[in-house]
């Protein structure tokens, strides 16, 4: 079985579609092609604090935390990691990365890391 990463934000559902493109149920079409298609590890919604209102995506093809802005319709690179990611969470002002073997964290105030625990 395939992982379809999927995230709600403000009713819609955005997901990472077979030929690797973010998606939106409610526009029914791609919503934007990166330079290379997305191999996301998971995504997640920026629900409350920091980033609200936009789509985080830990990316497998490039390791890298990308947000994408709705209203703008940008896919932009956050930051690169220090390894291949395996999901994705977000509460507040605060990324965790899943990488192996470790927690990775992004700090969306100052748009910088903000640590690396081994697991």
């Amino acid at each position: 079985m395939n992982h379809l990463p999927v995230a709600l934000l403000g009713g819609v559902v955005y997901y990472i579609d077979a030929r690797k493109r973010l998606c939106s149920l409610r526009e029914g079409e791609c919503l934007v092609e990166y330079g290379e298609p997305l191999e996301a590890a998971g995504i997640c919604a920026g629900v409350g604090g920091c980033g609200n209102h936009r789509i985080f995506i830990a990316d497998r093809a490039t390791p890298s935390l990308k947000v994408f802005d709705p209203l703008s319709r940008r896919l932009d690179t956050l930051a690169i990691l220090p390894s291949e990611p395996l999901g994705i969470a977000k509460e507040d002002c605060t990324i965790v990365v899943s990488l192996a073997g470790a927690l990775w964290e992004f700090d969306l105030k100052t748009l910088e890391p903000a640590g690396r625990w081994p697991l």
